[in-house]
């Protein structure tokens, strides 16, 4: 009777160690988004004499931009040639790598 117990103790200790394991593996593999603010100081950077700027902080899923993956969509007025030019960009939303910058 003895190992019988041992054994079942045995049992429920590799369960849940199992069962913790899976759940750290899950919440580290939850992807994070990256912090729009950063991102929209990074692509500012791109940019010479920034007038105003703007960064959507909710991810779209933009099928034209990239089907698979969210995305940040930001823009930046910046002088060009003495002129107020405006820019459109698109950012993968996990990576902050810069997708698109479009001059309107």
């Amino acid at each position: 009777m003895k190992c019988l117990n041992c054994k079942n103790i045995s049992i429920i200790g590799a369960c849940t160690v199992v069962i913790i394991s899976a759940g750290v593996v899950a919440y580290l593999a939850k992807k994070k988004y990256y912090n729009p603010d950063k991102l929209l100081n990074e692509v500012k950077t791109y940019f010479m004499d920034v007038k105003g700027s703007y960064i959507v902080h909710q991810p779209l899923n933009d099928p034209n931009i990239n089907a698979n993956r969210p995305v940040y969509l930001g823009g930046i007025t910046a002088t060009k040639n003495g002129q107020l030019v405006d820019y459109d960009f698109y950012a993968d939303a996990y990576s902050g790598e810069v997708l698109n910058i479009i001059e309107l």
